[in-house]
């Protein structure tokens, strides 16, 4: 008995390294405590919203990656009138990581605007959560905001129905899904083709992960695998959201073979 004892604990142990193992080599993730809750709070926040006729219109034009940067928003009523009397915080992150959550309570300016200045250090798509207080209603508002890079780069396109462009790291990426649109609960062939001064980067690893703003969807990622001349392919499948929504996001994460990781985020519609 006691050697039986003593092989489960031995399995038990190797079991725990491999899971050791194995986290090391993956990609970084956000934890959520409650993630189905969040996804199912954020709808109702933003049924909720739709109810007082709340709306929020962010001003994306002087927001540049690199830089701390102003980040403007305009909170209007049922009636279209601006609401100056609510107590405003902006969140800000990142699909995939923590390492860019960031909030700050915004100020407001007269007029429905409220801003404040947080750090959008990379190009790209970030997820923006507007938490409004308002004569005893509590509602937070998501929003997805585009950072520009330097030199403009991270054009706003639709990777459901065309290839998309973007630079992430100094590395360009394009990235190709079908079919055009993707559709729920099918096969999607995802393919990144990665290039730097014009030439192909090769031995990186990289994977597409699929998410829906606001929507925990479970962990929807699909690996690819090196194709030559710095193209990457893999096959994977979209899910259904159960409320009918259709807006997601494929984030492409690389890990360089020089070290370091970069990410670019493209949104798309998915078929009905």
């Amino acid at each position: 008995m006691k050697i039986v004892i003593a092989i489960v604990v031995v399995a038990a142990l190797g079991a725990v390294a491999g899971a050791i193992w194995v986290g090391a080599g993956s990609f970084e993730r956000t934890v959520v405590a409650d993630p189905y809750d969040s996804g199912i709070h954020h709808d109702a926040d933003r049924k909720r919203a739709q109810a007082l006729g709340w709306n929020v219109v962010v001003d994306e034009s002087s927001l540049r990656a690199g830089r701390e940067a102003a980040l403007t928003v305009k909170l209007t009523g049922k009636d279209g009138a601006p609401i100056d009397d609510a107590q405003v915080l902006f969140r800000v992150s990142r699909a995939g990581t923590s390492r860019f959550d960031c909030s700050s309570p915004a100020t407001p300016s007269g007029g429905g605007w409220y801003g404040a200045v947080l750090p959008l250090t990379e190009p790209g798509f970030w997820d923006l959560d507007v938490v409004v207080r308002r004569g005893g209603e509590s509602l937070t508002l998501g929003r997805w905001i585009h950072v520009a890079g330097e030199v403009g780069e991270g054009v706003h396109c639709d990777a459901g129905l065309r290839a998309c462009a973007a630079e992430a790291g100094g590395v360009r990426v394009v990235l190709e899904l079908s079919p055009r649109p993707p559709a729920p609960l099918k096969e999607i062939d995802a393919a990144v083709q990665l290039t730097r001064g014009g030439e192909p980067v090769a031995g990186a690893e990289v994977a597409v992960e699929l998410s829906m703003p606001g929507m925990f969807m479970g962990d929807d990622r699909i690996p690819l695998r090196a194709a030559g001349a710095g193209r990457y392919a893999g096959k994977g499948a979209l899910l259904r959201c159960a409320s009918g929504r259709r807006d997601w996001v494929a984030e492409v994460v690389i890990r360089l073979a020089g070290g370091g990781e970069t990410r670019a985020r493209f949104p798309f519609l998915a078929a009905e």
